[in-house]
């Protein structure tokens, strides 16, 4: 079907295989100038004496209806359209450009606490998003997750053999056949063809754990049908708790449900911050669990609505709390930077390197930068300090920031807003932006900036990096502007 044109604009480029249901192109829309790429499946076409099937027909519908669905999540490729042309019916979805994280999990290669617990919170918030439409994956494997390109997030693909406990009609007459080569994700009660919701909660269990031990192939015990992979890892042993209870043999003994996973997840990263700190992030974690508690009470597509431009679900808060746990509650070594003619204090790490820039120009003060990471690392983390004389004295907070929005978007390749809200800094009113764009050299960066406005200054500290290596130092960066203060 190479260079085929389907629906007079969906021109195929490329074979992608044939999966579960049906073959799989790639294709680009000839009414759209420099067009993104989609994805296009056709459905196979089972043949009766009267025409196409009935089976056919109703596979169409359903993988149709379940992929407008969930396609709101901005995790999961949106449906851009469906039709039927010479007697075969089609799909058309958003293509992620990425990579499936089986390419990561290659023998040996082991990821580390802070990486686990951010595939976990990623995965299981959009589980919790299925769920609530009454949907079972039933397909949760490495191959069926894409680390984005764009913004390094975890995507989930792969919705052929999703079972609706919501449509008898389905349930009742299409048997979905499991894969061997990845049976290790199958619990056994999927396997007996009795899929539960947390049957999914399982191979996301799984696949964690295979990142943590670096084995593609995770041991049963030959009696009691549990994974051999404790003594394999060096992780808190909290976390240990989590996981072995997502990959319990008897699904009556694990998580009932996604929600249960993501509130033990933050819990227990809550519980890993100084408790001199907790006081600020607990507000976080109660909005966090509130956001989840209503996804799965009233249904996501009762929740968000469907704009042209996917809503985006998953908060910074969260994200913040759980990513101190593994990077604030370490031994490390401060030092306090002051300026007086600036009139600033603030700490720093001590291993960080310090670079007093002084620019009258752009009004960076100073840059503290991370150490080299290995040879291969390109770009070193950094946070600055910028003091800004104000062309107006009495420009407002909310002015500057809308100031501030604008230029981002202004002069950054690819800027996207992610979060803005409103916090305090040195006890004054603040405001907390986060967003990626690319810098001079076209090279993804995710920023975080706090500023505030005070004497006809702005004062704003930015924290740089690339978005795989982001939560890596968000602790040291929010514990530098935490201590950060205006004489």
């Amino acid at each position: 079907m190479l260079d085929t044109t389907l629906h007079a604009h969906y021109r195929i480029v490329k074979s992608l295989g044939f999966g579960k249901s049906g073959l799989t192109y790639l294709a680009t829309d000839l009414d759209q100038i420099n067009s993104p790429l989609y994805t296009v499946k056709r459905i196979e076409t089972a043949n009766s004496i009267n025409g196409v099937s009935q089976s056919t027909q109703q596979s169409f519908e359903i993988q149709g209806t379940i992929a407008d669905r969930v396609g709101q999540h901005p995790q999961i490729p949106s449906l851009v359209a469906r039709f039927i042309e010479n007697e075969d019916r089609y799909l058309v979805r958003e293509y992620i450009e990425g990579e499936a994280i089986s390419q990561e999990l290659s023998l040996g290669s082991k990821w580390s606490q802070i990486q686990a617990v951010d595939f976990l919170v990623e995965l299981i918030g959009i589980l919790a998003f299925v769920h609530s439409f009454k949907y079972i994956h039933q397909d949760i494997t490495p191959h069926n997750i894409i680390r984005a390109n764009s913004d390094s997030r975890f995507n989930l693909i792969g919705f052929s053999s999703t079972k609706d406990l919501s449509n008898n009609l389905q349930n009742s007459s299409i048997n979905h056949t499991l894969n061997p080569n990845y049976s290790s994700y199958v619990p056994y009660e999927q396997e007996q063809n009795l899929p539960q919701f947390n049957s999914d909660i399982y191979a996301i269990g799984v696949i964690a754990i295979q990142a943590l031990t670096g084995k593609n192939q995770i041991d049963r015990d030959p009696l009691t049908y549990e994974l051999n992979w404790k003594d394999d890892v060096n992780i808190d042993h909290q976390l240990v708790k989590i996981i072995d209870r997502m990959v319990r043999p008897d699904y009556r003994n694990r998580y009932q449900s996604a929600l249960e996973v993501l509130a033990d997840l933050q819990s227990f990263a809550f519980a890993q911050i100084p408790t001199d700190k907790q006081h600020q992030f607990k507000p976080y974690l109660i909005f966090a669990i509130a956001i989840s508690t209503l996804l799965l009470g009233f249904g996501g597509a009762k929740l968000f609505s469907t704009p042209p431009n996917k809503p985006e679900l998953t908060p910074l808060a969260p994200k913040i709390v759980r990513t101190l746990a593994s990077t604030t509650n370490q031994a490390t070594t401060w030092q306090r930077y002051m300026d007086k003619t600036a009139k600033i204090r603030v700490n720093y790490l001590s291993k960080w390197q310090r670079n007093d820039l002084h620019n009258i120009v752009t009004g960076e003060n100073v840059m503290f930068t991370s150490p080299k990471q290995n040879l291969s690392d390109r770009y070193q983390e950094n946070i600055s300090i910028r003091v800004e004389n104000l062309t107006n004295p009495q420009t407002t907070l909310s002015e500057y920031t809308r100031l501030m929005i604008a230029e981002i978007t202004k002069y950054y390749q690819s800027a996207k807003i992610i979060e803005s809200s409103s916090i305090i800094l040195a006890n004054r009113p603040a405001n907390l932006i986060l967003y990626t764009g690319k810098d001079e050299n076209s090279l993804l960066i995710k920023n975080l900036e706090v500023w505030m406005i005070d004497r006809g200054k702005a004062y704003t500290i930015t924290y740089k990096a690339e978005p795989q290596h982001y939560y890596q130092f968000l602790g040291t960066a929010m514990t530098t502007i935490e201590s950060f203060e205006l004489n």
